[in-house]
């Protein structure tokens, strides 16, 4: 399908959606400009406090079992300024017959102020199981306007150490040159949305990304955990050069730094798998070199899911463990001010 015929699609989807088995209003957050008002006031009063606030960009849970109040508790104690977290429908939702879940609507009834609406994840069983359902949903959210940013979605996913630990056998491949992947790529240039995307950190794998961030130039990606190489034989063409070249070649791809501590070990392969750390728990110089040379194209991030909301703390002093060691301009650079950026096209100010 064309992205002229796939756009006239898009528009010509009902006011309703079904995400549960219930019809919703098209119309479910507030305007944008409220919202905006809202994170700035949030945001100038936390930095009026000598604090840096960040704006976690990317964040899930398992909205079943989220405790919102507690989540919003947390960040006020721990000065986290804005949270982009979005819904993992699971397997007990998709058995029902779930397959999208409106959880920025609800988000955004409660803390307005402090969520950033965004899609759902794309994870399975939905994101694989039943594709077309999903993303026709997906389409439906972004097209009424429900959403400021769109979901995380797993193209290339190893199992997460947690899991390995747990025994799942999660081992995903979406290709992402393939329709599904075509499909997401053009609901971003379609409607102006960043969407993050988990892509295992391979040799094989670069090629195909960056023939569809040709072929798509206007769509707006992040590329979540900069420098996570789980098995550093599969990438040796991964580097911070590589990086640079990519940041020059598209100028809407974008990096988000959640990864694991200076001494986190990936159990399949017994590898320390967050590169950008040297040994003695500081930041490469060649990797902080290129955040310096190019802040505005990294973004801060927490990285929770459904396994671990209640780590927020630990979560918490990960990421500014790795903020404090960046120059006080980087520092506010990539805790708020590219997010901010991405999500309303303007400088925070």
């Amino acid at each position: 399908m064309n992205a002229r015929r796939q756009t006239l699609r898009i528009l010509a989807l009902s006011p309703l959606v079904l995400y549960s088995g219930v019809a919703l209003p098209a119309r479910q957050i507030p305007p944008v400009e409220q919202l905006k008002a809202g994170y700035r006031r949030r945001l100038t009063e936390k930095l009026a406090g000598n604090v840096v606030p960040y704006i976690d960009i990317e964040s899930s849970c398992n909205p079943g079992q989220l405790d919102i109040d507690g989540v919003a508790r947390a960040m006020d104690e721990l000065d986290i300024g804005l949270m982009a977290l979005s819904a993992d429908v699971g397997g007990g939702q998709f058995e029902r017959g779930i397959r999208y879940d409106a959880l920025a609507s609800r988000l955004m009834a409660k803390y307005p102020d402090r969520f950033i609406p965004v899609g759902n994840g794309g994870v399975p069983p939905a994101w694989t199981r039943d594709t077309g359902a999903f993303l026709t949903a997906y389409e439906q959210d972004v097209n009424d306007g429900n959403c400021l940013l769109m979901g995380e979605f797993e193209f290339r996913h190893y199992p997460s150490p947690r899991q390995v630990q747990r025994g799942a056998n999660r081992d995903e491949t979406v290709p992402i040159d393939g329709e599904t992947g075509h499909r997401v790529f053009h609901l971003s240039e379609a409607s102006g949305l960043a969407f993050q995307i988990h892509y295992e950190i391979e040799d094989g794998l670069l090629p195909p990304l960056e023939k569809m961030l040709a072929q798509y130039p206007k769509a707006k990606v992040i590329w979540c955990h900069l420098a996570q190489v789980r098995y550093l034989e599969r990438a040796p063409s991964y580097s911070p050069a590589y990086v640079e070249g990519l940041i020059g070649k598209f100028p809407n791809l974008y990096f988000e730094t959640a990864f694991g501590g200076s001494n986190s070990v990936y159990p399949l392969s017994g590898q320390r798998h967050a590169r950008v750390w040297a040994s003695n728990g500081t930041i490469r110089k060649d990797w902080l070199d290129l955040l310096v040379a190019y802040p505005q194209r990294f973004l801060a991030a927490l990285d929770l899911g459904g396994d671990r909301m209640h780590r927020i703390r630990e979560w918490d002093q990960n990421l500014r463990t790795f903020l404090r060691q960046l120059p006080r301009d980087t520092q506010h650079q990539i805790a708020y001010r590219s997010a901010w950026k991405l999500l309303f096209g303007e400088e925070f100010s």
